[in-house]
Order: structure tokens, then sequence, then C-alpha cells
């Protein structure tokens, strides 16, 4: 009993930094997610190829892999508090310099600082977790995923109202929602004294870095340069070998990036396993679902919405991640498995949903909601999951972890869109609606796996593995 008492990490946060947190998960996906339909106004006013406007994705996308293996692991060993503000910093000074940026350069110099959002999808619920008490930190970890939920919303809202033309106003009020969190962090956040032994594994992270680059690289620009090329086969190969490296650095290192003992126990790899599946139907959700609403009627299926119109997406997404708040009674009650296993039948419905009624704008909405509402709690649940079952000194990069899963699987979702979009197509050279209903289906598919995941992931308690630790020491 003495030592479980040692091992409890101090509880320091009240519900003030439950609301600075759950802004965190808001603002992150307002940044991330209204970028998204400004592209092709973006790349027609900066008189860019497509080929140069993708790279507004993809710089912030590979800046996001080497601020995620560094930031994340940094946050162990110095305090995740600090390296969240830095974080905040770094995308802050994005926001600003592509606010007032008229050539493709300095935007993409700006998207390159606004990549260290990424590790901002698992500091917060680290902090949450080592700050809080059991019951305070799981209401915080889904209210962040709450406000996640909300940011997609906001994150349309803010595209529409700023329109294309006038897209250098949504870098200007991203930056204001960044400021408003990092207030908020200063002012009600604080941070947990467990630090991890040793220093930073540079080898460690440096190959961590390079298989997220590859692979994250090959993945998303697979379809403009051809899956049969020597690039994009030298970088998916490339990323494997790399990734093969950093396991067997890390079972050797003496102070690893992380102990990889952990990510072989069933409560951590099954929820990383699970994040994957859910993360690949993201593309498919938004972006798809918005491209269809953009596409004209002439195509018989498209409805031939304008980008404000399109906002009208986020009525839905609020509501499934306002949904998203009764799986917090479920979890408390049945478990987190059971909680996982609720939000990945939404997420499977909701793309059964998309599949047989793409075409039918109501119908899209009401599915948009149950989608959005499953991925909020299925996130939540896996990440909560695999908090509780590392010590809290490693929680951060445990969770950065979680965050690779997520931005490989979104990557490789986006990437099986791109195939069906390019094989799929009518005589206009534009995808048809089969492109799109396979496409909801393979998404679909990859929900029901990990909904069938959930099982193998209940027969096993989740435990509490510092307090393990420190009892057998």
């Amino acid at each position: 009993m003495a030592s479980a008492a040692v091992a409890e990490p101090p509880r320091v946060n009240g519900p003030a930094a439950v609301g600075a947190l759950a802004f965190q998960g808001f603002a992150l996906q307002v940044v991330q997610v209204g970028v998204l339909p400004l592209m092709l106004a973006m790349g027609k006013s900066l008189h860019a190829s497509t080929a140069g406007t993708s790279w507004i994705l993809t710089s912030a996308l590979l800046s996001g892999a080497v601020f995620l293996a560094v930031m994340t692991r940094l946050a162990d060993l110095v305090g995740k508090r600090p390296v969240l503000i830095g974080a905040l910093v770094l995308v802050l000074a994005g926001c600003v310099i592509d606010s007032v940026a008229t050539t493709l350069p300095l935007v993409i110099i700006g998207r390159v600082l606004i990549g260290a959002q990424l590790p901002l999808l698992a500091l917060p619920e680290a902090i949450a977790s080592d700050t809080m008490t059991p019951k305070r930190a799981h209401t915080a970890i889904f209210a962040i995923h709450v406000g996640t939920g909300s940011g997609v919303a906001g994150g349309l809202i803010v595209a529409a109202l700023a329109g294309g033309a006038h897209w250098h106003a949504f870098f200007v009020i991203s930056a204001v929602i960044t400021v408003i969190g990092l207030i908020a962090i200063v002012a009600f956040v604080k941070d947990s004294p467990a630090r991890a032994a040793g220093g930073l594994d540079v080898p460690g992270a440096v190959l961590l870095t390079l298989t997220m680059v590859a692979l994250l690289l090959g993945f998303s620009e697979g379809p403009a340069w051809g899956w049969g090329s020597a690039s994009v086969l030298g970088l998916l190969i490339g990323g494997v070998v790399l990734g093969v490296a950093w396991w067997a650095r890390e079972r050797t290192a003496k102070v690893p990036l992380i102990d990889v003992r952990y990510l072989t126990r069933r409560e951590v790899s099954l929820p990383y396993i699970m994040t994957f599946l859910v993360a690949f139907g993201i593309y498919g959700s938004l972006s798809a679902v918005s491209r269809i609403a953009q596409t004209p009627a002439v195509s018989h299926y498209g409805y031939g919405w304008s980008t404000l119109m399109t906002g009208w997406y986020a009525v839905p997404q609020e509501i499934g991640a306002l949904l998203a708040i009764v799986a917090l009674a479920v979890a408390r009650r049945r478990g987190l498995p059971m909680a996982a296993a609720v939000g990945c039948l939404l997420i499977t419905v909701g793309f059964v949903g998309y599949s047989l009624g793409a075409a039918v704008p109501a119908a899209t909405m009401v599915f948009l909601g149950m989608e959005g509402c499953g991925l909020a709690v299925a996130i939540a649940s896996t990440q909560l999951t695999i908090v509780r079952s590392v010590p809290a000194e490693e929680s951060g990069i445990a969770l950065g972890l979680s965050v690779v899963m997520y931005a490989v699987g979104n990557t490789v979702g986006s990437a099986v869109f791109g195939v069906l979009f390019a094989s799929f197509t009518n005589p206009l050279g534009k995808p048809t609606l089969t492109a799109y209903v396979i496409g909801f289906v393979i998404c679909g598919a990859c929900g029901l796996l990990a909904l069938i995941l959930c099982l193998p992931l209940s027969r096993r308690p989740v435990v509490d593995r510092s307090l393990e630790l420190a009892e057998t020491a």
C-alpha cells in the first residue's frame, strides 16, 4: 500500500484546467480542418500548380512528424506544460505568417510551423491523466475529444465564412483562437512533477521521425507520383525498414524513447491498431463527403453546393460531438472497451449510411452526426486505455505513438480514396459515385474490424501500470 501511495501522481488541476485543455482540442481542429476547403482557392490565389498546392498540406504533415517524435518525449523529460506552450507559440507564429503570406514558399514556411499542432493531439490528454483524479481525468479526456469534434465544425464554419477569395482571414481567426488557447494554458493548467529518467534518445527520435516522414510522404504522394514509381516504392519500403530499425534500437537502448515492452501488451497494442483503423476513415467522413456536396448536380450525385453551403455540415458534426458526452456515462458504468465499442459501432453505421445515401443530403447529414460522435468516443476511449496502462512519466510519448497511428491511418485512408478517384472516372475525368461508395465501404469495414477488436480488449482489464511497477520494484 505504501508503494502505491508513492506511485500515485499528484493531483493538481481543477475544473478550469479541464476547460482549458478541452479548448485545445477545439483550436487544433479549427486550424487543421479549416484549411481543407480552402486549398483550391489558395492554390489559385498563389498561382501554384496542383503539385505545389498539395505541399500546403504535406509540409505541415511532415514537419508534424518531426515535432511529434521530439516534443512528446521531451515533454516526458522536462514537463508537458512548457512543451505544450512552446508548441502553441510555433503554431501561432505559423498562423501569423500565413495570414500575410502572398507567395507559396512563405505559406509553406507558415504551414511547417503549424505542424507543431500534431503533438497537441497527445499532450493535453497526457496532462489530464498525470494531474487529475481518475474521475476528473476521465471527464477531461472525453471533453477534449468533444472539443475536437466541435473544432471540426468550427473549422468548416470559419472556412465557409472566409470563402475562397479571403483565405487570409482564416489564418487571422486561427491565430486569435491559438492565442486564446495559449492564455488558457498559462492561466489555468499546472504541470505534473513526474519526469522520465535519462535524456532524449536522439538516434531513436531520428529513426522514428524518418519512419514517419517516409511513410507519410509515400502514401500522400502516391496518387500523384504513381504507386509503382521508384520514389514511392522506395519511400514505403524504406519506411518499413526504418521502422524495424527503430524497434530494434528501442529494445537495446539504455534510455529508449519509450519502453517497447508496453507496446506488445494487449491493452496498449490493440488501442493503437484501433486508432489506425478509425483514423483511416477520417478523409472519407469529411473531405470525400464535402467533395460530393460541391460536385455539380449534372453529375447525378453531387449537390452543387458552394463552399459556404458546405458549412452546414458543421451542424451534425457539432451535434455528434456533444452527444459524445453521453458516452462518458457509458464508459464509467461499463468500462472503456464498451465505450470504444459504441464509438466503433457508430462509425461503422455512419459509413454504411454514406455508401447507401451519399446522393441524399439529408441522409448524409444524419450519418455525419453519428460518425462524428463515434469518432470522438472511440479515440477518447483508446487514449484513456493507453494512458492507464503506462507510467505517468511515459504518457507523453505513449500518446505520441497513438498520434503516429492516427496520422498514418488518416494518410493511408486519403491515399486509398486517391486511387479510387483515379480508377473510377467519368468521360470528363471526374470521380464517379462508384469511387466514393467503394471508399465508404472500405472505411466501414475498418470500423467493423475496430469494433471486433473491442472484444479481446474487454477480456483483459486495464490496469494502472505505474502502480504495478512500483509494487514489484
